[in-house]
């Protein structure tokens, strides 16, 4: 009896501590919520119906759990004293059998509507603004359809207007995840997935790669900006328009040392003579609020930072580095810090 007596008590030990951490794990979580991708945090039509669908999944997943538990408890209490011969018996009930299959089968139909339902919901529905997202080992590529706008990590949207999105990737698979405003969409290479969503809420929502793809997966992010359609429209006017010449004295030894440097084979900065496409459009780098997808903010520090080494922002990265005088270097910083 003792030994029965100091197994529960350990039992009972173990379930508090287990408990006790589960509750201070999600406490951590929820202080880190506002930073991270969230799916309760909803500002589309299209996330709002996951989130509800996520809910209503919990509650009859729980109600479930709980009935479980519950004849489970009454078993045990119930009939504790039979003897071993009545406890050993093997015939069985075929009416309690058909339910315990019948049950188990009309819910997860149950849950099988409901899914098709809230995917037949994100699919459809007629688009205002189209673009192609282009995933790239650490980077976001984003082309807005029947216009010359190209961007990089950072996607501006109109707010109260359909989107659709062509989701590709150019060397290994990456999945596309905003989950405050979209749902999740594998990037496979050779292969073009689609998504649509109607973004209402104005803001600027962090979005990740949810899917591991190399060495610098934590730092493949994009920033999903929703903007009122007057300022969308004002961003997306000036996106349209080639570089701005350099004026200032830097500005303009920059963007002559910028052009005999092989940064020109890797990067586009429309109305010079720079038209690489393995990097990322610099036409309007000025205008972004980050650089090396969201690892930094877009400054002149960290724009001179990045340039002249970046393994040691993004240790893998795939981008050279490339050998320049410091006085060389602040004119390029200077040049690309004009390009608004």
């Amino acid at each position: 009896m003792s030994d029965a007596r100091g197994i529960s008590r350990h039992a009972r030990r173990s379930i508090v501590l287990r408990a006790a951490f589960l509750a201070a794990l999600t406490v951590g979580l929820a202080g880190c919520a506002s930073q991270s991708p969230g799916m309760f945090q909803t500002h589309s039509a299209g996330a709002h119906d996951i989130a509800v669908l996520t809910y209503t999944m919990f509650a009859i997943l729980s109600l479930v759990l709980i009935t479980v538990w519950s004849l489970l408890a009454y078993v045990i209490i119930r009939f504790r004293h039979r003897t071993e011969a009545e406890a050993s018996r093997t015939r069985g009930n075929t009416t309690i059998e058909v339910l315990w299959t019948a049950i188990p089968a009309v819910i997860v139909a149950v849950l099988f509507v409901l899914t098709m339902q809230t995917t037949g919901k994100l699919i459809g529905g007629p688009d205002n603004v189209s673009l192609t997202v282009i995933g790239h080992q650490w980077w976001w590529q984003v082309k807005y359809a029947g216009a010359d706008v190209a961007t990089a990590n950072e996607i501006h949207l109109p707010a109260g207007t359909a989107i659709t999105a062509d989701l590709l990737s150019a060397d290994v698979i990456h999945q596309f995840s905003c989950p405050q405003v979209t749902g999740k969409v594998q990037m496979i290479p050779g292969t073009v997935n689609h998504i649509s969503f109607l973004p209402i809420t104005a803001g600027t929502y962090l979005g990740v790669c949810a899917q591991f793809c190399g060495v610098q997966h934590a730092h493949m992010h994009f920033l999903l900006i929703v903007q009122p359609p007057a300022q969308f429209e004002a961003w997306f006017t000036n996106q349209m328009k080639p570089a701005v010449t350099p004026t200032g004295t830097q500005a303009i030894a920059g963007a002559g040392a910028l052009a005999g440097l092989p940064c020109s084979s890797c990067h586009t900065i429309r109305g010079t003579s720079l038209n690489g496409t393995y990097g990322p459009d610099l036409t309007h780098l000025a205008s972004r609020t980050s650089i090396a997808a969201v690892t930094l903010s877009n400054t002149p520090a960290n724009l001179r930072r990045w340039i002249a080494d970046p393994n040691a922002v993004k240790p893998g990265v795939l981008m050279p580095t490339v050998p320049v005088s410091p006085r060389t270097l602040d004119e390029i910083v200077a040049y690309l810090d004009e390009l608004k």
